[in-house]
């Protein structure tokens, strides 16, 4: 699946559809504008100038947010190399899969994390049920 940015600048290809999509509403989640597929670094490419943003109100973001250069549109995440070095062998990306048209997500969970009420330890709570995207909607 491959799809872009909203000025077509960077190109976002993923070697198949998420297992599911978080819609986080934490303040880097929402703010950025992300609703995040996640893949291993090898299942997704990213092609095209993107700058980067790692969060300054915690002491050791664990991941980078990268953005179009041109359009600001959000396209992927990855973990910071200060996370990576504390958690060897972990490793993985967020796509955005707002780049991504209803109709190639579809059969997609798409899950509420309460990013924003989360301690930052132990499993999320989760703000509203589960929806399955259509493909016919926007979700």
């Amino acid at each position: 699946m491959t799809n872009t940015c909203a000025c077509g600048s960077v190109t976002v290809t993923v070697k198949h559809k998420p297992d599911f999509i978080y819609d986080c509403d934490c303040t880097l989640c929402r703010k950025s504008g992300a609703a995040w597929g996640y893949y291993g670094p090898d299942d997704m490419l990213a092609d095209g100038e993107v700058i980067s943003y790692a969060r300054k109100d915690k002491l050791e973001p664990i991941v980078e947010i990268h953005s179009c250069k041109t359009c600001g549109a959000t396209t992927h995440f990855t973990l910071t190399e200060a996370y990576k070095a504390k958690h060897p062998g972990r490793d993985q990306v967020g796509v955005n899969m707002r780049l991504f048209d209803p109709q190639q997500l579809e059969g997609v969970e798409v899950q509420y994390p309460h990013g924003s009420a989360w301690s930052g330890t132990g499993p999320f709570g989760f703000r509203k049920p589960a929806i399955t995207i259509s493909g016919q909607e926007p979700w």
